[in-house]
Formats: structure tokens, C-alpha cells, sequence
């Protein structure tokens, strides 16, 4: 059971991959699933920390939950998060995005749960 609450968002992907291909589902679905398996990869997925230490250079490597939040550190929690609002930051907060297999299907889910989500504003934007 626990390994179902960690990684339900690849059944949602794998229920967003099925729902596009049989084609016959209504928007409001794909656009729960989508959000779904974005909120899945930003927030729970597991993940590597990737906050900067006290060491310059170094960086946190331990387990964290999805791609925007940090370990069980108090002062790592936030500060990828923050990462997004400085420009000159983006680099170090996507640099953990790649660094592990487990980041990696995480961003790989968030970016295929965004694509859907606009390919089905699309699709329902061109069929109204």
C-alpha cells in the first residue's frame, strides 16, 4: 500500500496514456488526469533534493518529494521553490531535474502531463 501512495502518479499516467488513445473521452477527464500527474511530479514524486550546502559547490543528495521541494531539511524545503523566481537561478534548479533516474521520470511525467493538458485545451478549443 505504500508503494501505491509514492507512485500513483504512474497509474495516472498510465490512465492518461489510455484515455488518449482510445480517443473517446471527454476533456474534463484528460484534464484531471493531466493535473494529476503534473501535481504527481512537482510535489510527490520521489526525487533528489539538489539544494546548495554550506560547501560551496556541493549539493544536498538526499531523497526528496516531487521536483519543486527539497529533503527533510527545514532550510532545503523552500529553496528550490525559490529557485524559480530568480533567472539567474533556473540553471541550478534544473540542473537537478536530470540527475537521477528517479528525477528523471518525474520530470519526463510533469512535462507529458503539461503537453496534455494543451493538447487538450486545443482539441476542445478547435471542437467549440
Amino acid at each position: 500500500m505504500k508503494i501505491l501512495r509514492r507512485y500513483w502518479g504512474l497509474l495516472a499516467l498510465l490512465a492518461l496514456m489510455a484515455v488518449w488513445w482510445s480517443g473517446n473521452a471527454g476533456p474534463e477527464l484528460l484534464y484531471f488526469l493531466s493535473a494529476g500527474v503534473v501535481v504527481w511530479s512537482l510535489l510527490q514524486a520521489p526525487a533528489w533534493c539538489g539544494a546548495g550546502t554550506r560547501k560551496r559547490g556541493a549539493f544536498c543528495r538526499n531523497n526528496s518529494y516531487g521536483l519543486l521541494l527539497g529533503c527533510h531539511i527545514r532550510e532545503h524545503r523552500w529553496q528550490k521553490f525559490k529557485l524559480l523566481f530568480w533567472n539567474r537561478r533556473w540553471a541550478e534548479f534544473s540542473r537537478g531535474t536530470w540527475a537521477t533516474p528517479a528525477a528523471r521520470l518525474a520530470t519526463v511525467t510533469g512535462l507529458i502531463g503539461t503537453v496534455s493538458a494543451i493538447a487538450t485545451g486545443i482539441k476542445d478549443f478547435a471542437l467549440s
